[in-house]
């Protein structure tokens, strides 16, 4: 229905148009007709205003109906962060657990500090408050994260809020009454979430205030901790105590000493536990790993009875359980970077009693008997070494360790069961260890507190730790040895690695990685290789710019050593991978197509991941990354055509797979097994022995001929040629019969002879037969032959040779010239 207001509209344009139309006749009237004018120009001004007020009426209304449903949406929004996202309850138990946290550390540094501070104490403190201020900074960002989003979004209900449009109100009584109406509900609804943000924020800030409070006072007894450190480190050979025989200065209950050890020890253990997590995970998968690798050695040992009543060379496999967590701990406790010294020691101690389980009814008596000793002194030693505040007790007992570690030293080491010891290079470790217990003895009597015990724990977990790797050399030497021995070929259990390529023992670089992290071990026992390491590790994490672009020595080293790392594996996996070997005619085709099939796509999946997390290892921007492949796109158009083309034919091999590692093939006329598939060539073995090597892109777009895909099957023929007059059904019944005498040809399909030709010399018959193994086609076409030649002579069949007889013919001789 059309509104009365356009009607008025068209009828008020109709009438000034017929006015002027009309003007000229308009003028020669009367002055009566211009009052009928101005009314109708009345009526026209009336109405255009009348329009631009309702336009602007529903204008506002709009724009309050838009303003009241975002502030509603805002506040929904708001409301429901609040609820899905935001929970302060587990950082304000962590905090009220970081204050207690806190209470504990300073007990014996800032209080109950006793005659002098001991340096284990000091280290545990710090351990502890470094992962409180970890603690606290993660939380505190978690807050401002909230804090951010909450009064972001108080930010925008406030400006929605303000805006005058919601202030402006009908002038119609009835709209009015509906308008308050729709902003009372609205109210209703948003209130009480206004509300509740409103105490939100007012809590995150009361919490980021108390946390900023707390953590400056972290921060300031680190600072003090730090100080305290440095000066017991530059003063490490000063007197701290009275002689061990004169009478202490100040006494705290050995009690409260073993308490407060054994509350902070757990601590730290616990905190670095929580924040190791995931590399305890990596570790348990390692041990899992060289578990199931050894269960499955010994099974494989025990299938082909290789396993006697002796255990000279076969101790890896005797309990590899106990076996594989020697290894696992040995090699890979140094992906746990800077541990307290209690994960350290459950380490060690765990790794020691395997060991103590390997070597029960192995070594001899004395040596047995020599380890269980040293493994009980070092369990000793480690307590004491846990104990964090100095008493007169601990110092008698240290004394009792360091005496009995030189005296029984020395007894070892002029003892006459040395040929007897499986390791001679333990005495070097037990030479070192004497000298050092006696070394700690004497720092002990004198008051060298901190030396003597530093000293003391360094003898014995050296010890320890230095007849473990030693051990776990031999122990991985063995398992080499006996999976060279067991898997002759490359197993799918073990992912086709070839331990002949491996080897029966490790490389010397081996014992040199060893050596270097057994005196990192040592060293972490001083203050002073922390020193030594904090301005290094500021020098690689301080940040450089060299133009527009930030990095770090660091960074830089992370990025090549994953990249490497990543190149390193892919040539490793296609170094141990197995390749088959032409001459064998016997080989694990299953093994060959399964390893071949995924290998290059393995290796470029390794490359690329490698690639990608070494950019953002690195922290190299993303546009710099797009700078550089238009750069190798520009290459690509130019002039690397060719080497792309080679490394796409690549992958479409590794994906498609028309031809796999192992294969038989024929390219261009030239037949021969495929040895590799590369990222831009491959490599076939020919029959004569030479390695070929084609391009992957001339591989796809020459004509190939892969026989092992028809399962290695090939039709082969003979031609045989008899003389003529020979029986040829006698014939064909023969060479039948030997056809199907041969148990190296296919029986289905059947062989065939057919009469092909009337020769020269002979009629020609034309055999046909199927291999089912082509490798062998030669070898039985000569045996055919061969049998050809002895049954057709026993038959009286004859094979003619090829003849050509020549006739002269002399022209008769003319007389009459004569």
């Amino acid at each position: 229905m059309i509104n009365a207001r356009y009607v008025l509209r068209i009828a008020a344009c109709c009438l000034v148009g017929l006015a002027g139309c009309f003007s000229v006749a308009a003028q020669q009237k009367n002055s009566a007709d211009s009052t009928f004018m101005q009314k109708v120009e009345q009526i026209g001004k009336s109405e255009v205003t009348s329009s631009i007020a309702k336009y602007q009426t529903e204008r506002k209304e709009a724009r309050q109906r838009m303003l009241l449903e975002a502030i509603r949406f805002e506040i929904q929004k708001a409301g429901l962060f609040l609820k899905q996202t935001v929970d302060t309850s587990d950082i304000v138990r962590d905090l009220a657990k970081s204050k207690k946290s806190y209470d504990i550390v300073i007990d014996g540094i800032f209080k109950n500090q006793g005659t002098h501070h001991t340096q284990r104490n000091l280290t545990v403190s710090d351990i502890i408050l470094e992962q409180i201020s970890i603690s606290l900074e993660t939380h505190r960002a978690t807050l401002n994260s909230y804090y951010k989003t909450l009064s972001d979004s108080r930010f925008r209900i406030d400006s929605l809020s303000s805006d005058s449009v919601i202030y402006q109100f009908p002038t119609d009584s009835a709209a009015v009454i509906k308008y308050f109406k729709t902003m009372l509900s609205i109210m209703q609804e948003v209130a009480p979430l206004d509300s509740f943000i409103t105490n939100a924020v007012s809590n995150i800030q009361e919490l980021l205030q108390e946390m900023d409070m707390f953590a400056y006072k972290v921060h300031t007894a680190r600072n003090e901790i730090e100080k305290l450190n440095t000066a017991l480190s530059i003063h490490l050979g000063d007197r701290e105590f009275p002689n061990l025989w004169e009478k202490p200065k100040n006494k705290r209950p050995f009690p409260e000493i073993l308490s407060i050890s054994r509350k902070k020890e757990l601590l730290a253990i616990d905190f670095y536990v929580h924040d190791t997590k995931w590399r305890l995970l990596l570790f348990s998968l390692l041990f899992l790993c060289v578990s199931i690798f050894l269960i499955s050695l010994k099974h494989r040992l025990k299938t082909e009875q290789l396993l006697q009543e002796s255990n000279e060379g076969k101790l890896v496999v005797r309990f590899p359980l106990a076996a594989a967590f020697i290894l696992t701990s040995s090699i890979f406790q140094f992906i746990f970077l800077d541990p307290p010294f209690i994960f350290s020691f459950i380490l060690w101690t765990i790794s020691a009693v395997c060991l103590s389980v390997l070597f029960y009814r192995y070594i001899t008596g004395f040596w047995m008997r020599f380890w269980l000793i040293m493994v009980c002194a070092f369990l000793l030693a480690g307590v004491s070494n846990m104990l964090l505040q100095a008493s007169r007790m601990e110092r008698w007992c240290m004394l009792a360790l360091q005496l009995f570690g030189t005296i029984y030293g020395l007894y070892i080491l002029s003892s006459r069961h040395k040929h007897a010891l499986k390791e001679n290079k333990i005495l070097y470790f037990v030479s070192i260890f004497t000298l050092i217990e006696f070394i700690a003895a004497g720092f002990n009597l004198f008051g060298r507190y901190n030396l003597s015990k530093t000293c003391m724990i360094v003898g014995y977990s050296g010890l320890i730790i230095a007849i473990l790797f030693l051990w776990t050399v031999r122990l991985v030497n063995e398992g080499l040895s006996l999976a060279t021995q067991v898997y002759q070929h490359p197993d799918k259990k073990l992912f086709y690695i070839n331990f002949h390529k491996v080897g029966n023992k490790v490389p010397p670089v081996f014992y040199l990685f060893l050596i270097i992290g057994w005196g990192i071990l040592m060293g972490r026992h001083f203050f002073i290789f922390r020193k030594i390491a904090g301005p290094l590790n500021n020098f690689l994490t301080t940040e450089r710019t060299l133009g527009d672009y930030s990095f770090t020595i660091n960074g830089i080293f992370i990025f090549v050593l994953i990249l490497f790392c990543s190149l390193f594996l892919s040539r490793l996996i296609s170094f141990f991978a197995s390749e088959p070997d032409p001459t064998r005619g016997n080989t694990d085709r299953k093994g060959k197509v399964e390893a071949g099939s995924w290998l290059l796509l393995i290796r470029i999946i390794i490359i690329s991941v490698g690639l990608f997390l070494a950019i953002a290892a690195a922290g190299i921007p993303l546009d710099r990354i797009t700078l550089i492949i238009g750069a190798l796109g520009v290459g690509i158009g130019l002039g690397l055509q060719a080497l792309v083309n080679n490394l796409v034919s690549g992958l479409i091999i590794a994906f498609e797979k028309p031809v796999n590692v192992g294969d038989i093939i024929e390219v261009d006329g030239k037949s021969g097994t495929m040895k590799s598939i590369g990222f831009r060539s491959s490599v076939v073995v020919t029959a004569d022995g030479s390695s070929l090597i084609i391009p992957n892109g001339d591989l796809l777009s020459q004509h190939l001929v892969n026989w092992t895909m028809s399962r290695n099957r090939k039709r082969l023929n003979l031609v045989i040629g008899v003389a003529y007059g020979t029986d040829l059904a006698k014939a064909e019944a023969l060479l039948l019969t030997i056809l199907k005498n041969e148990e190296r040809i296919a029986n289905n399909p059947p062989p065939v002879v057919l009469a092909r030709d009337f020769a020269s010399s002979s009629i020609e018959l034309e055999i046909f037969f199927w291999m089912n193994d082509l490798r062998l086609g030669g070898i039985v076409k000569s045996a055919i032959i061969q049998q050809i030649d002895q049954q057709f002579k026993a038959a009286g069949i004859h094979i003619p040779v090829p003849q050509q007889e020549i006739w002269l013919h002399k022209p008769p001789t003319d007389t009459t010239n004569q």
